[in-house]
């Protein structure tokens, strides 16, 4: 689906060893269903250009047995300098070197109609005691920033998540345990290379639910070092991360990759 952009970013092209916790909280990932792209000229440079999705809303994977509404998704990304070489907009780090700033400014609204996961068409679904599913109205929407110029490249993530009614309750109003994962997330990641095949990598990610949830806040910091042999076809990645869990320090994470694809 037309969600944010970190999602729809190939795994081969990711500018750290993985996506961020941005996008595996909060993205609306893939569906069955149709889309309709469009593009618009505005006038010089400045360009625009619009996806709308219509699909069944439960996520990949489930091809029948529909539960609930239809899930409506819309994206309008903004190219105000121009559309990036090689749809740069949607590949990690600064590979192609763009001679001129090129900015692309997006935004998306999901609405998924009677969903019944905790996390719209993701997460676990909202089972009731009679064996029938929890069903809510569940609205998420991203905003995207996506800069590069030269060696150096930016992006930044906010996305929302709300709910109709979030608590899942049987039919006699009593709570179940289920609780769609409503709140906001923020990420950001920057890079620039030192030489001509050496990057190094920063990123900053903030995910804070609503009290109704009852789960922490997360804060994680990312610095990444990469060496590209052949753009993302053949490189090799490592990062660092370090997370934070309600403000006191939660995990150290380390990760190193090897990427060769044709």
């Amino acid at each position: 689906l037309p969600g944010n952009v970190e999602r729809v970013i190939s795994s081969a092209n990711l500018q750290l060893v993985d996506r961020s916790l941005l996008n595996s909280k909060f993205n609306i990932d893939r569906d069955l269903g149709i889309q309709i792209r469009h593009i618009t000229k505005l006038g010089g440079q400045f360009i625009s250009k619009e996806k709308l999705a219509i699909s069944q809303g439960e996520g990949r994977n489930i091809a029948t047995g529909n539960e609930g509404g239809l899930q409506y998704t819309g994206r309008v990304e903004l190219f105000p300098l121009g559309s990036f070489t090689k749809k740069g907009e949607y590949m990690g780090s600064s590979t192609v070197r763009e001679g001129k700033l090129k900015i692309m400014a997006a935004y998306t609204y999901d609405f998924n109609r009677d969903a019944s996961k905790t996390r719209s068409n993701m997460g676990d679904y909202m089972f009731l005691t009679d064996g029938s599913l929890y069903q809510t109205n569940i609205t998420t929407q991203f905003i995207d920033l996506v800069l590069k110029y030269k060696g150096f490249s930016m992006m930044a993530e906010y996305a929302s998540r709300i709910a109709t009614n979030p608590v899942a309750v049987e039919l006699n109003g009593t709570e179940t345990g289920d609780i769609v994962s409503v709140g906001s997330a923020i990420n950001m990641a920057m890079g620039y290379f030192i030489s001509e095949k050496i990057e190094v990598a920063g990123r900053y990610t903030t995910l804070n639910y609503a009290d109704v949830t009852g789960a922490s806040p997360v804060t994680m910091y990312t610095l990444g070092l990469n060496k590209f042999v052949v753009g993302h076809k053949l490189k090799v990645q490592s990062d660092i991360s370090y997370s934070t869990k309600n403000g006191e320090s939660d995990a150290i994470i380390f990760r190193t990759g090897f990427e060769l694809h044709f």
